[in-house]
């Protein structure tokens, strides 16, 4: 996650589906941004225009899938006005995550990640919000665009319910791309069977989950009506 990002169409799909996590559960959720300093990345990265997808603002469908949300990211449509520690203080979105605002660290990831536990000591299920998405293993600065497999292990170890947006390849069809993404997450031992969310959001986003076997949450039907809920969501079974 960058700044520049806060309040784009994958934002709100995400915080769609959080919010509607912590009403069924009736517990609050974590969200690590994987937040990323682009000037930490590289002069390419500064270079880069994206993030200026909020047309949806003014979508009549999906206006009607949260107004309050849509209300708050009004505002975004400003690039100043794209604050991610005022907005994690003042929105409602509060009452339903708690955000872990703390940009990575590349050098010290470890220590970094120590901290994001720490402070999500108190919630079940955490959200990961890397820039790309999953990757097996990644070194040197762009390593911080990705959530690695050694993360994900040390949530689970830590009896965490780890979820993480991957950005759906534009080269690939939709369930070889996620045969792809499963398969590096078996070699990785991170084998899960929920079922993923994608979110048809051009480009298209997946909700992948990771439950351990001890927790007895039961997301199945959590994910069944969420996919019912939204007609750009759909929720697919990778075999």
């Amino acid at each position: 996650m960058q700044e520049r990002y806060l309040g784009d169409i994958h934002d709100y799909f995400k915080f769609l589906f959080l919010k509607f996590l912590s009403l069924q559960l009736d517990m609050k959720v974590g969200l690590n941004w994987y937040l990323v300093n682009p000037c930490e990345i590289g002069s390419s990265e500064l270079k880069k225009k994206d993030g200026e997808k909020r047309k949806f603002l003014n979508n009549e469908e999906l206006k009607l899938y949260d107004k309050a949300i849509i209300n708050e990211f009004k505002k975004f449509k400003n690039k100043q006005s794209r604050n991610l520690n005022l907005f994690t203080r003042e929105t409602h979105l509060k009452t339903y995550v708690n955000f872990f605002n703390e940009p990575i660290n590349c050098n010290f990831r470890k220590q970094w990640l120590e901290r994001a536990l720490y402070h999500h000591r108190n919630q079940q299920i955490i959200f990961l919000d890397p820039d790309n998405g999953f990757v097996k293993n990644k070194t040197g600065r762009i390593s911080m665009k990705y959530v690695l497999a050694e993360d994900c292990r040390t949530y689970l170890r830590n009896n965490k319910i780890i979820i993480f947006c991957q950005f759906q390849s534009l080269r690939k069809k939709t369930l070889d791309h996620l045969k792809c993404i499963f398969d590096d997450l078996n070699d990785s031992n991170l084998k899960t069977s929920m079922p993923v969310i994608r979110n048809r959001t051009g480009p298209n986003t997946f909700f992948i989950i990771i439950k351990p076997k001890q927790i007895k949450i039961n997301l199945g039907k959590v994910l069944e009506k969420y996919a019912q809920k939204f007609n750009k969501v759909e929720l697919i079974k990778v075999v």
